[in-house]
């Protein structure tokens, strides 16, 4: 008989957990068909949208756990939100319902938002989905994080969500009533379908239109009514011209002026492949651009036609390196146009022109001053007419900013090589020496004109040893004719230009990159490691023995052994509080200019963020070198901290800090603030001061032009001394102006 009972109560109990399963099985499935809806909000979507007021999502949703309301918001819920967030005086709502559907909540919500989110944390949006990566929805107007359960989201969909920090917290509509992709470029166009360019990638959208081929290679505005594509908006009105600066806020093109600019600004390639490019593939002065125009602002830019590259604009820097002037005083020794906003009059001959009395009506913005004979140059002087610089072919363009007056000096990019070449390299040299400057020269412009890191003053480049030395020697009759001569060749690596380095003087020895980091990009595999001598080869000299080596005794069949920077001997004392002083401060400007190069470690080895506290310098070690035997890193001990320094030109400036005594091959003496390269010997001295034995004058990175200047003496062709420093390169020329254009 209990035998019997056992199995009985055995099954009920199966029967009571088999209904118990089932249950649950239904609740799951009931929450597995969950969708989002307009008739009702569910109690999960409030702890993230209330995530802005004083509790957090997870306290709210603890709280909400508390109170077992139930799975939809109703009146009841409102009312304890209210009472949470003492806001219930100030909350109206339909209080008669059994729920609150979304529009109710909506309105519910944006009473809250108005009355608690001081700092509006939360805002509301109309979205166009374009598609969904993983956790985020990418979109028409940005890219959210994204973790709503049970929202279906579907491309070209139009909806309006809460967004909070980037990322979606909730649903506003499910159908947008207003939404739209702006300045898209419609690719292609059929019947029943578009295909178009947004955010670097094609869509395609179904939409039924009577003629498509009025959309297809234009911009345009999609919208949508009620979450559907509702119509096409053509943009038709465009204007063309050169590409002068660009900032966040307007462009400035030639012929036209400064012009509002959306803050996007899509650019779209329409020659070859039709693709969405950046505004840094815009080459300034230099590309004939059509730009979309609506309602007085520049909505798009379409590129039809490649740049063509003769023409480069450079940034004339002031005495203190800056880009600003208090004045600028300009004469020429001919009749100059000088155009105010695009409207020219003539300036005499030595006629003495002052920027503060150009600008000194309203509304001028820039001022181009160029002389009417093609042999005119431009000086600029001080307030007396006094010539302070060179001259300048081309034109000088005078430009306004709130801090100060900048100056741009605008030519044909033959020419300014005309004026770089005797700049970086004496005319004395062999002309083959001098072509292969030239070439390099011309290669490392080019490069530039397709960056514009100067983009904000309508520069390419400045005239310093930032880039290349401008205008800063008299044009010389030899140096021209090698500009000429070599006119429009670049070097080409890959089917891409190659940036062409060079620097003054070898150790013996030229280095891949690995002092710069750039051994890891294979665009730059034409730079190599090689022994600067006939025959070349392959250097090794990674261990400090092997390079102390090297450097002590020198091989006389190095090209530049005779060469006073070849070898050179210095002191440092890195002892003194001027010496530490200064050590400290070029970490800390370095430190922000090439972060990765400086790594502060506390005295447990861990990684920090600054080198406050660590006390005094007591030691200066060469962590590692490269097998081209420059310093590749650092290594200085402090008190309670370690600092690891990479970065050949880092390296020089610490080292150069204490630097008492430098000593060259010839016995010369010379004072310094940055040691002369980074090929060197460190040995700590009994008295704590160091020793050094190093090499070479420069980065040591590409050609020595000391080097070029003896293989050309040696009767080396600019072509054989451009492949000695450069492999895998080719030599291409593209079309140029000719000198009399």
């Amino acid at each position: 008989m209990k035998n019997q009972i056992k199995l009985w109560l055995v099954g009920i109990g199966i029967i009571f957990i088999g209904f118990i399963l089932f249950l649950g099985q239904g609740r799951e499935e009931k929450k597995e068909e969950y969708r989002y809806t307009e008739e009702y909000v569910q109690i999960k979507e409030l702890p993230v949208l209330l995530d802005f007021y004083y509790f957090s999502r997870e306290e709210w949703e603890e709280k909400f756990r508390e109170q077992d309301f139930g799975e939809i918001v109703t009146p009841v819920v409102v009312e304890w939100i209210c009472a949470q967030t003492g806001s219930t005086e100030y909350i109206t709502f339909e209080k008669e319902s059994n729920k609150i559907n979304r529009a109710d909540w909506n309105e519910i919500y944006a009473q809250l938002l108005d009355l608690l989110d001081d700092k509006g944390a939360v805002s509301m949006v109309d979205e166009v989905i374009l598609k969904k990566e993983k956790d985020t929805l990418v979109c028409a107007l940005g890219t959210y994080g994204f973790s709503l359960e049970g929202l279906e989201t579907e491309p070209m969909k139009a909806m309006s969500f809460y967004v909070k920090d980037g990322n979606i917290i909730g649903v506003h509509s499910l159908k947008s009533k207003s939404a739209s992709l702006q300045n898209v470029f419609i690719k292609h166009a059929e019947e029943g379908k578009i295909e178009f360019l947004k955010k670097g990638e094609q869509y395609t959208l179904s939409l039924a239109m009577e003629d498509t081929q009025k959309v297809k290679g234009h911009v345009c505005d999609l919208l949508w009514e009620n979450g559907e594509i509702a119509k096409v908006q053509v943009k038709e009105d465009t204007i063309q011209g050169d590409l002068i600066a660009v900032d966040e806020e307007f462009i400035e093109i030639e012929g036209y002026g400064k012009i509002n600019r959306s803050a996007e600004l899509p650019v779209y390639k329409t020659y070859g492949t039709v693709e969405e490019k950046e505004l840094s593939d815009i080459v300034i002065a230099n590309m004939q651009v059509k730009y979309v125009v609506a309602a007085d602002r520049v909505e798009a830019v379409l590129l039809e036609v490649p740049a063509q590259l003769n023409r480069i604009r450079v940034l004339l820097l002031a005495d203190d390196g800056g880009a600003y002037r208090e004045e600028v005083c300009i004469r020429a020794n001919t009749t100059v146009s000088a155009a105010v906003n695009d409207e020219a009059s003539e300036v005499a001959a030595d006629t003495l022109v002052k920027a503060s009395e150009l600008f000194a009506k309203d509304g001028v913005s820039t001022v181009r001053m160029t002389p009417v004979e093609e042999t005119g140059e431009l000086f600029l002087c001080d307030a007396s007419g006094n010539v302070l610089s060179k001259g300048y072919q081309g034109s000088l363009e005078l430009r306004k900013y709130p801090e100060g007056f900048a100056v741009v000096s605008e030519l044909p990019i033959e020419q300014y090589l005309c004026s770089v070449v005797p700049s970086e390299m004496p005319s004395s040299y062999e002309m083959e020496a001098l072509k292969a400057q030239a070439v390099c020269a011309r290669s490392y412009a080019y490069i530039q004109l397709e960056r514009g890191d100067y983009a904000a003053f309508g520069a390419h480049v400045d005239d310093s040893t930032n880039y290349q030395v401008y205008n800063k020697q008299d044009r010389d009759e030899k140096t021209t004719a090698a500009v000429w001569d070599t006119a429009g060749m670049v070097l080409r690596f890959q089917g891409e230009t190659a940036e062409a380095y060079y620097f003054s003087t070898s150790a013996g020895v030229t280095g891949n990159g690995d002092a710069w980091n750039l051994t890891e990009d294979p665009k730059y595999g034409y730079l190599h490691n090689a022994v600067v001598k006939e025959g070349g080869g392959e250097p090794d000299l990674s261990s400090e023995k092997s390079f102390a080596q090297f450097i002590a005794v020198p091989d006389a069949s190095y090209y530049e052994v005779g060469m006073p920077f070849f070898r050179w001997t210095a002191v440092g004392d890195y002892t003194s509080k001027a010496a530490q002083k200064k050590i400290r401060e070029i970490i800390n400007v370095r430190k922000e200019r090439t972060p990765q190069d400086i790594v502060f470690l506390d005295s447990k080895k861990k990684q920090v963020e600054s080198m406050a506290g660590f006390g005094k310098l007591k030691r200066i070690k060469v962590e590692k070198r490269s097998v081209n035997g420059i310093i590749l890193q650092l290594k200085l001990s402090y008190k309670k901290g370690t600092i690891l320094v990479g970065n050949e030109y880092n390296v020089r400036a610490i080292l150069g800090a204490g630097v008492t005594e430098l000593v060259l091959a010839d016995g010369s003496k010379r004072e310094s603030a940055l040691l002369p390269s980074a090929y060197t010997t460190l040995t700590k001295q009994e008295n704590g001061s160091y020793s050094m034995s190093g090499g070479g004058y420069g980065h040591g990175i590409g050609m020595s032009q000391n080097g070029a200047g003896i293989m050309a003496s040696k009767g080396k062709s600019f072509e054989e001394i451009l492949r000695f420093f450069f492999s895998g390169i080719e030599l291409e020329t593209i079309s140029v102006l000719s000198p009399e254009a």
